[in-house]
């Protein structure tokens, strides 16, 4: 352990309501060394098991009855100093420091005990240390679930669960819930939990649900005496494993267990390297039923962090942190999809005297998905409710989950108003946009082609917007396809190989034997800088160079296999931009106005900011958006155009202006499946499967964009000489269900 002492700063504000009945108490726990975060520390009284957790930025809330004022607030974090602070003493924002715990350690091998005969102990004594009366626990629990980092589930529910050790008896019912998600991306699936999910976090007392404290669980695992730590001033062996080299499913991880006591008091594991290949999901019947509706269901990643509290003469769990990523296929509804899912579960509050069960009917059966009962959203959802704070807006999450439902809706209903339509193309298109501009979910410009002919070129605007039809508008990430027509130019022309490792571009780059083809097909495992929460405050503020964002915020460590799986990055395309720039030895804007702007006379679009030229104001929430360098985005984003210069763009594909169509057709590919949006990648291109009926019959490639309150669509279907663009400056709006309702009736 380093010896340095870290500390950290909790600042405390504390507000009494107005009714005196319900101390408030707010918090945000740091590391001051590196001003980090510490998440998922406890925070709890003295005198009772009522208690919270640190969310993953180290902010907590915790409502204390007012008749317990005299009682102190424990600060508790794994391997530091715990502290008590008097509830009664605190009177305003507070400074307290915790230590990290640097008491001299005894020694690690201990005579006569092995790691096995540790843990063989720890569990021949959870009779002893684990509460066997029936007792009553206070819990909460939040699941988050996204697909593609966009937030498609969210539900939180606070509940009391009646366990009776001696005869297995659990019950769970359910005080509040509340539960959104987006219909149409998560296809109907349930992502949420059932009571029996529940009980099985608890894996001390039910072992059997993830099998590691089973006897064929402890035979599956080598387990190892790695060294001591201390969880509330309490000395803990740390013990640590990994499964065996058999074909098998197992897990790599550690656990805490109490030097005195032999309680084991914390877990931390995931599924194993060595077995993941041989990894299923769910149990026989669960994989039966799944065979039976057509559903394929493939876990990669499965963690757990669990940690027990000792309160009276006994331990009880308190609270646990599971991570899943989860892939869902089926070849009769034609969806192919991953999703990450995050579930946070506290136990807040302890009742072990005079406890009876709940009445058969108020409970819910543990097969029954909590997400299904009614739910609503508010602000003060929780109000005087122990959970753990959230660690992003779930308001405004919730929001845009409406608002993709609601889109759907509106799909729907203006499938139904079509059908009484005049037959006339041009009619129906601009009806369709004219309904979602009515409900002020398109605010912009759109062009649309038929057999290569313009059939519609309309502005659509509400009370605050005032686009034409020659606006100019940000495009975002439909600027990958300029930079990947650049890279395909410069291919042809010899001086560079899809194969080429970028480290003949670029010397010094850390990871120079990633290939041309890997970012562009993003298949780099280099992570998004711009989904990064430490960088993006940077990136939003200072200006930098492209070398300096490659350096500086496209160098971190891959997240996986460079051409092992896909995963979008646009950093991947600041790297393409920079290679651009080496052979070239011009900057990326002159490299774009003479490849591509100037041969195909798009005398309105350019990189990032123009003297000239002004583009329309962007809008988030009716109001302008925050601006930020544009340059910082390069190959990326940053591109502005107006509809008729990406009109002309959209010509140049079709002939040879710009590439041969062999070499174009390289382009759109299917390089790598997108699983997320049930398409695949090219290079620089998303090739439909699934997301519009029409590309069942005729090849449909596009991209879409985004960048702050600038939302675009760029579709061709080839076949039918159909080209889609959509210009919305307004912030997101139902560009997949309008480009599927425009698909429809060109086709």
């Amino acid at each position: 352990m380093n010896k340095t002492i870290l500390t950290a700063i909790v600042l405390f504000v504390i507000s009494i309501s107005s009714n005196a009945q319900v101390i408030e108490v707010k918090g945000i726990i740091k590391e001051q060394a590196g001003k980090t975060a510490l998440p998922f520390a406890n925070i709890y009284l003295e005198n009772s098991y009522l208690g919270t957790v640190s969310n993953g930025k180290g902010a907590f809330q915790i409502s204390i009855p007012a008749a317990q004022k005299k009682d102190s607030l424990v600060i508790s974090y794994i391997g530091y100093h715990s502290q008590k602070i008097s509830i009664a003493g605190i009177k305003g924002p507070l400074e307290i420091f915790l230590a990290e715990n640097t008491t001299t350690l005894s020694e690690v091998v201990v005579s006569g005990l092995t790691a096995n005969a540790i843990i063989e102990r720890a569990i021949s004594n959870i009779p002893v240390n684990y509460n066997q009366s029936p007792y009553q626990s206070t819990g909460f629990y939040r699941v988050t679930a996204q697909k593609d980092h966009n937030y498609i589930h969210l539900s939180e529910a606070v509940f009391d669960i009646y366990q009776a050790r001696a005869d297995h008896k659990q019950q769970f019912l359910l005080q509040k819930m509340r539960a959104i998600k987006d219909e149409k991306a998560s296809k109907g699936i349930d992502l949420g939990l059932k009571p029996s999910g529940i009980y099985e976090f608890d894996i001390v007392n039910h072992p059997n649900g993830t099998n590691l404290l089973t006897k064929k669980g402890l035979k599956l695992h080598h387990f190892k005496l790695e060294g001591h730590s201390f969880i509330n001033d309490r000395e803990v062996f740390k013990i640590t494993f990994d499964q065996k080299d058999v074909k098998k499913s197992g897990f790599k991880g550690y656990m805490l267990i109490d030097k005195t006591t032999f309680a084991f008091v914390y877990f931390d594991f995931q599924l194993s390297p060595k077995g993941i290949a041989y990894h299923q999901y769910g149990d026989a019947p669960t994989r039966a039923l799944m065979k039976v509706v057509g559903i394929d269901i493939e876990e990669s990643k499965n963690s757990y962090q669990i940690r027990y509290k000792k309160y009276g003469n006994h331990y009880y769990l308190n609270n646990a942190g599971h991570d899943a990523t989860l892939s869902f296929s089926s070849e009769r509804d034609h969806y192919n999809f991953t999703t990450d899912t995050r579930v946070d579960y506290l136990i807040s509050n302890i009742a072990t005297d005079h406890v009876i069960p709940f009445s058969k009917e108020e409970t819910l059966g543990r097969g029954k998905f909590i997400e299904a009962q009614n739910s609503i959203y508010d602000p003060d959802f929780w109000k005087h409710y122990n959970i753990i704070l959230p660690s992003s807006d779930f308001n405004a999450i919730a929001s845009k989950l409406e608002a993709n439902n609601l889109a759907n809706d509106l799909k729907i209903k203006i499938e139904e108003r079509l059908a009484e339509l005049p037959k006339d193309q041009t009619t129906r298109i601009d009806s369709i946009l004219s309904f979602y501009n009515n409900q002020n979910l398109f605010n912009g410009t759109a062009l649309i082609t038929y057999n290569g002919e313009t059939m519609l070129h309309k502005s659509y605007n509400n009370s605050f917007t005032e686009n034409s039809r020659e606006s100019l508008f940000r495009i975002g990430s439909i600027s990958k396809t300029f930079t990947a027509m650049i890279v395909a130019q410069l291919e042809k022309e010899g001086k560079l190989s899809f194969t080429d490792p970028v480290r003949k571009f670029i010397p010094n780059f850390v990871h120079g034997d990633l290939t041309i083809h890997h970012l562009l097909s993003h298949q780099s495992g280099i992570p998004d800088f711009l989904k990064n929460k430490d960088y993006l405050p940077q990136i939003l503020v200072n200006e930098y160079t492209n070398e300096a964002i490659v350096r500086q915020f496209c160098s971190d460590a891959l997240a996986f296999q460079p051409g092992a799986q896909f995963e979008y990055s646009n950093a991947n395309y600041a790297i393409l931009s920079l290679i651009a720039e080496r052979v070239l030895k011009q900057t990326y804007p002159a490299i774009l106005s003479q490849y591509i702007f100037k041969p195909l006379g798009m005398s309105h679009s350019y990189f990032g900011d123009s003297l000239n030229l002004n583009p329309v104001t962007g809008f988030l929430y009716g109001k302008p958006e925050p601006r930020y360098p544009l340059q910082n985005v390069v190959g990326a984003g940053g591109i502005t155009s107006t509809a008729p210069d990406l009109l002309k763009w959209s010509h140049a594909l079709d002939g040879e202006q710009l590439l041969p169509i062999a070499k174009f057709g390289h382009l759109i590919q299917p390089k790598a499946a997108y699983s997320d949006w049930d398409a695949h990648y090219g290079y620089g291109w998303m090739i439909d499967r699934y997301m519009f009926t029409s590309s069942k019959r005729h090849k449909t490639f596009y991209h879409p964009g985004t960048d702050f309150g600038f939302y675009a669509m760029f579709v061709k279907q080839p076949a039918n000489g159909i080209t889609i663009i959509l210009l919305n400056n307004t912030g997101e709006f139902p560009r997949f269900e309008i480009t599927e309702l425009i698909l429809n009736e060109l086709n």
